[in-house]
């Protein structure tokens, strides 16, 4: 009993622990970033436009799209002008439109942005008989002009429409056909249903995935993704993820045997569908509503997971957050930063960097003062937690590999220590 009280004491102390310098942003961030409140956005219109003789022709009529304006600056260049949904905003400018030709010819196409330097390579994809999806073919090749701050390329047009955009869509119409072509949905062990609406309606989906015995007390991973919309790679990481946790491996059944899975794979739909660079549907960052909850997304995981805290036959142990950026890196919370269990994320990325000698990782520690998902599930639950970013660049194969590593070391990791918390306990 004596134990239990200071276990307790010592939990809430961790928990009410926090930073005497108010969090005001990251040195990436713009300024007024913790300011969650809605902020007005700019609605791109939605059309078709034709330039140039014979035409050349550009489409954003389409979930995910992002194209504001497109001329003809001369019979073979053609600029394609891309607008945020607000500013100031993070460097993070997205684009996909549709483009086409009357006749086959060859064009140069230059992004031009408003406020803002070139990002993500474009992708070619094309629509795929009999399969009907949009695949992407292969990725072109840029030239930046530092100068205008524009980014070209060439590409063969003809009467059947491509699409170019920074990375694969995988918008939020996609989630359960994806989950199902990768095996994940159709189980008796996962079950998917809605968590919630995001601002305008678009549902929140989560994942349970278990099986653990009626009456068996549990462990909670907990899993969110997909805050900010072109950050793709560390979707489809944590896609990779959820294929490995319910997948017919002795390890996979050994964890859901023992551990619940909460995963929040899109809680930024609005984003994504909308083709914002970063923001919700009220022109927030929504990886900096983890104090204040203005925003109907971050309540959605909040209300959902909160409850955990009552719950006599569960317990938070750990949780991740997918991103991505211009490298590999994880974004642990401080290590002298007492968690409970303790300091899983560094027990954990030093087994995924040397399970994968051949890819580059950073790892950063940061303190708990800032309003992000991570320090969330922290400042609730004591647990450790991290931001898992997945390079912007990184190859479909090394994606891959480093996923269905990471989580196996991962859910042994875990199994470990939930054993060792029993023992304690």
């Amino acid at each position: 009993m004596i134990k239990y009280f200071l276990v307790t004491i010592v939990s809430l102390l961790l928990i009410s622990c926090k930073s005497t310098e108010e969090f005001t942003g990251f040195s990436y961030d713009p300024p007024d970033v913790t300011n969650t409140t809605d902020k007005k956005i700019k609605l791109q219109d939605r059309r078709v436009i034709g330039v140039g003789s014979p035409k050349v022709w550009i489409s954003n009529e389409f979930e995910g799209a992002r194209v504001n304006d497109f001329y003809a600056v001369n019979d073979s260049t053609f600029e394609v002008f891309i607008e945020s949904e607000n500013y100031p905003i993070n460097n993070s400018p997205w684009y996909a439109f549709k483009v086409w030709s009357d006749t086959v010819r060859t064009a140069k196409i230059r992004l031009n942005y408003r406020d803002a330097t070139h990002r993500y390579i474009p992708k070619l994809q094309s629509w795929v008989w009999p399969d009907s999806i949009w695949k992407e073919q292969m990725q072109l090749p840029v030239e930046y002009d530092t100068v205008s701050g524009t980014a070209s390329f060439n590409v063969l047009l003809a009467k059947d429409p491509i699409i170019i955009s920074g990375q694969p869509l995988n918008t939020s119409s996609e989630i359960k056909p994806e989950l199902k072509k990768r095996g994940v949905l159709g189980k008796d062990f996962v079950q998917i249903e809605e968590a919630g609406k995001s601002k305008l309606g678009r549902t929140i989906w989560k994942l349970e995935i278990t099986e653990v015995p009626e009456g068996q007390k549990a462990p909670v991973l907990g899993m969110v993704g997909r805050q900010h919309p072109p950050e793709v790679t560390g979707y489809v990481a944590s896609l990779f993820f959820l294929e490995e946790l319910a997948s017919d491996t002795d390890l996979a059944k050994r964890f859901r045997e023992t551990f619940i899975v909460e995963a929040f794979p899109m809680l930024n739909p609005d984003g994504v569908d909308m083709g914002h660079w970063r923001h919700n549907a009220g022109g927030v960052d929504l990886n900096r509503d983890w104090e204040n909850f203005n925003q109907p997304e971050n309540r959605v995981v909040r209300d959902a997971l909160t409850p955990i805290k009552k719950d006599e036959s569960k317990v938070m142990f750990y949780a991740l957050d997918f991103h991505s950026t211009n490298e590999n890196i994880f974004y642990p919370i401080n290590e002298e930063v007492r968690t409970s269990p303790d300091n899983i994320t560094q027990k954990w990325t030093g087994k995924v960097v040397s399970e994968n000698p051949n890819v580059a990782f950073n790892i950063e520690e940061f303190d708990t003062s800032s309003p992000i998902a991570k320090n969330w599930f922290y400042h609730t639950f004591g647990i450790d937690a991290v931001t898992y970013e997945v390079n912007d660049k990184i190859t479909e194969e090394d994606m891959e590999a480093v996923s269905r590593s990471a989580i196996r070391s991962l859910m042994q990791l875990l199994l470990d220590e939930w054993e060792k918390t029993a023992l304690e306990n």
